[in-house]
């Protein structure tokens, strides 16, 4: 790939900060805010998937500081850009650990995309790679990254563990002019274009569903996933905010770091419960603790009683919401999310102008959805190629 088109790329890329406060229930919880995942990824639970209302005019939005919807943008965009037929892209994918399912369907995705980038016609290789200690193992997430920026890649796409273990490794690659986009988490340090998730946005929406499912009144609350990680954070600093400005009797009782981790969640949540016997719902930030917040809430005896919703949109997640135990998941559609950065990295090193920052669709499955598949409640039609 021609180093050249990296100037088109930094050129799009500016300055922004996720999040730059929870909102307040008179904004709709599916709407952009200046800063995200999803995230395009904003379609609510209650919203028709994926449709938009026919932009001004055909061209696409220019880049700006600010996050916008991806299925706001896929029509203005059209098809990729012709001149991507008589390029070669070798892409890599520094992703997080791949036994976790949430980021082994990022790696998926990936994988999806560039299969259907060759059915257009496209000559398209993307390589997924990540630590092999696992979630937390930030140093072999940086030698992978290394590896990737020293490596004969046209691109990188890259998903962070943590807000900075990549800052060293990301600016390197900087200097060495490689074009790169950043997957669902971004680097603290570096701005870059981003696909990501629309953190304020999910947990506004599992606040909202909670509180009307709970009768707006009662005890509630949270398993955060890892501290270090922005999603954690947002996702549970936005949920227990949006209650407290909207639900003057629905009272966070207790919020409780996990790490990510299933049997950490199991163990935090069997001590909430017994501590708040009357616990009416637990909002978990990843669908992995919200599997272990069920065990708990089973052994206790407490199913149906009090409310799990998780986030992501997990195989096992889905399972257990259609057999009528988990109440809901806040789908990421993490494979879909990777495709999207996929797409938009190609666009852009074809010389498309497109926004820096992008949200992913995401919506609420629960039993109303659950039967339905993904395609149908995102409304998801794939790439197309520009005559």
């Amino acid at each position: 790939m021609k180093k050249k088109l990296l100037a088109a790329l930094l050129a799009c890329t500016m300055t922004a900060t996720l999040l730059a406060g929870c909102g307040s229930k008179t904004e709709a919880p599916a709407e952009a805010p200046a800063e995200t995942e999803e995230p395009a990824e904003a379609p609510a639970d209650t919203e028709e998937p994926a449709e938009t209302e026919e932009p001004a005019d055909t061209e696409a939005p220019a880049a700006s500081n600010e996050f916008v919807k991806y299925n706001d943008i896929k029509e203005s965009l059209g098809g990729i850009p012709a001149a991507a037929k008589d390029m070669t892209f070798n892409i890599g994918f520094c992703g997080k650990a791949f036994e976790n399912e949430f980021w082994r369907m990022e790696k998926e995705g990936t994988e999806a995309a560039a299969e259907a980038l060759k059915a257009l016609g496209l000559d398209v290789t993307i390589t997924a790679q990540a630590a092999a200690g696992g979630e937390m193992d930030v140093q072999g997430q940086e030698s992978v990254m290394k590896a990737m920026s020293n490596g004969d890649y046209d691109a990188i796409i890259v998903a962070p563990i943590a807000d900075t273990n990549l800052t060293a490794a990301i600016e390197a690659a900087v200097e060495k002019d490689i074009p790169m986009i950043y997957c669902n988490d971004k680097d603290a340090n570096v701005d870059l274009p981003v696909v990501g998730a629309d953190h304020k946005d999910t947990a506004e929406l599992a606040a909202q569903w909670i509180a009307e499912k709970i009768g707006e009144e009662g005890q509630v609350a949270v398993i955060q996933g890892l501290p270090t990680a922005e999603a954690a954070r947002l996702r549970t600093d936005c949920f227990v905010d949006y209650m407290k400005a909207n639900y003057p009797n629905i009272e966070v009782v207790a919020q409780q770091n996990a790490d990510w981790d299933r049997t950490k969640a199991k163990d935090a949540a069997s001590v909430i419960l017994k501590q708040y016997p009357d616990l009416k719902a637990i909002y978990a930030n990843n669908d992995t603790m919200a599997m272990g917040v069920l065990e708990a809430v089973k052994e206790l005896d407490l199913l149906g009683k009090c409310l799990i919703v998780g986030t992501d949109g997990t195989s096992e997640a889905l399972d257990s919401v259609k057999a009528g135990e988990l109440s809901a998941t806040i789908n990421d559609f993490p494979f879909f999310q990777s495709q999207v950065a996929a797409e938009m990295l190609v666009r852009r090193l074809a010389g498309q102008e497109v926004p820096s920052y992008i949200y992913s669709p995401h919506a609420v499955v629960d039993a109303d959805n659950c039967n339905l598949s993904n395609e149908e409640i995102l409304g998801w039609t794939g790439f197309t190629l520009a005559e």
